[in-house]
């Protein structure tokens, strides 16, 4: 009966050691995720995006409030931020001109802009890791490439790499994944500013009728619009402005 009772005993120590790895496990891969428990070697990927993701938001943050810029050209300010015309007249009784044709392109590139200091910085990082754990390093200094797709914004690192210690990896680029419904909002940007270039104003109704997951603000205010999208879900969002159809002071 005692070595009964110490079997038992024996089995439950197994049991709470066994849920203490699993514990430990599950802490590091949301904590750490650049870091693999069962090799305790780096994940190239994972590490990329854990150093690159927020300066990614930070970015995407004063470009959403801004119209897609960095440094706003031609703009109105309202409430302290500088709001970029996304469609502009500067004369009366006229649609406005759209201003940016390519407004994912033109986003993907400040992106890139802003972030590829960082990014450089982050492939150093991984090698010096690599290097840490007894790896062999060879690698080029390349380029970073961004695109905002579908539900995500996609970070290319075209940094070939190749590792050795007890065999030979090679990378010809590392992926990095971001999850956004930019891409959406922007294409809704885009059909607004066609409507306003071509009938000087857009009907917000519509749009909040097919996209549930849609909240829009229209604000008017001495010829110029505001428009304010935000996904309520994911709370992404993206500010722009349109000037367009303005008649002068003392018509209705």
């Amino acid at each position: 009966m005692s070595k009964i009772i110490m079997d038992k005993r024996g089995q439950v120590t197994i049991f709470i050691i066994i849920a203490i790895v699993i514990v430990v496990g599950i802490t590091l891969l949301f904590f750490f995720p650049g870091v693999s428990i069962l090799s305790s070697e780096v994940n190239p990927s994972s590490y990329l995006r854990s150093c690159i993701e927020s300066e990614v938001k930070d970015t995407l943050s004063v470009l959403s409030k801004q119209g897609g810029y960095l440094e706003p050209d031609n703009y109105l300010m309202y409430l302290d931020n500088k709001i970029q015309y996304l469609c502009y007249t500067s004369e009366n009784y006229l649609p406005c001109k759209v201003q940016q044709p390519l407004l994912v392109k033109h986003m993907e590139e400040e992106i890139k802009g802003k972030i590829e200091p960082v990014a450089r910085q982050c492939v150093k990082n991984l090698e010096e890791q690599y290097k840490s754990q007894g790896y062999s390093v060879r690698t080029t200094q390349g380029q970073v490439e961004v695109d905002i797709e579908l539900g995500k914004i996609a970070v290319n690192f075209l940094s070939p790499m190749t590792i050795e210690k007890e065999s030979v990896q090679t990378f010809s680029k590392f992926a990095v994944s971001i999850n956004s419904e930019l891409y959406d909002l922007l294409s809704l940007a885009t059909n607004i500013i066609q409507f306003e270039s071509t009938f000087g104003d857009a009907e917000t109704s519509l749009y909040i009728s097919y996209y549930p997951d849609l909240n829009m603000e229209k604000i008017k205010r001495n010829g110029d619009t505001i428009y304010k999208l935000r996904n309520v879900i994911t709370g992404d969002e993206f500010t722009f402005a349109s000037r367009s159809l303005v008649w002068p002071q003392g018509y209705v």
